[in-house]
């Protein structure tokens, strides 16, 4: 019975191949003697429910989301502004011109972000520099040493420090397993 099942589903399905040719909405695949119907399907994650030992874990994962899904924007921005700056960057040849145009976009984020991230916690303060260094690919003490100078990147390096974490961390999607999987979640919803 499900052999003569699946001859019947192919049969049909050839069928259905060839009543598609003729206007052309199927793009087919030819192995020798045979025909097959092809479609492009989108990108699907895949993400089985996480199953924590006990609600302390629980919470503290409901937290990390939650403060992910806070400093995530910035952190996106980071990343966008750093592209755009390079690429200004990279056509100017005077090196005046350059910290002229550093200065000026400083002053800018200045403006717009240094309220709201005064207001941050400082376990949304050391997500935000993981954060960073994984959407420009550098970690922030090496940014503010590129873009301002290296006295800067050691001052806001050490002040960190008293905070409990450090500038100079790079990113490691292996590693930081947890981040990884809730801002793929997150830039899957956007």
């Amino acid at each position: 019975m499900k052999k003569l099942l699946i001859v019947i589903l192919l049969a049909g399905t050839h069928l259905f191949a060839h009543a598609q040719t003729d206007g052309m909405l199927l793009p087919l695949l030819v192995v020798g003697d045979d025909t097959f119907p092809t479609c492009t399907l989108q990108e699907v994650m895949v993400v089985s429910k996480r199953v924590f030992k006990n609600q302390v874990d629980q919470y503290r994962y409901n937290q990390l989301r939650q403060n992910i899904i806070a400093v995530y924007p910035y952190a996106k921005e980071a990343g966008t502004l750093f592209s755009e700056l390079n690429e200004q960057l990279s056509t100017m040849d005077k090196k005046k011109d350059r910290k002229r145009l550093v200065k000026q976009k400083e002053k800018e984020l200045d403006m717009l972000y240094e309220n709201s991230l005064k207001n941050l916690t400082v376990t949304q303060g050391d997500l935000l520099v993981k954060l960073i260094a994984r959407e420009t690919g550098m970690s922030v003490y090496d940014l503010i040493k590129e873009f301002k100078n290296p006295m800067s990147a050691f001052y806001w390096n050490k002040l960190s420090a008293f905070y409990g974490y450090s500038l100079k961390q790079d990113y490691d999607p292996q590693e930081q397993r947890d981040i990884e999987m809730i801002v793929r979640s997150i830039e899957g919803t956007l």
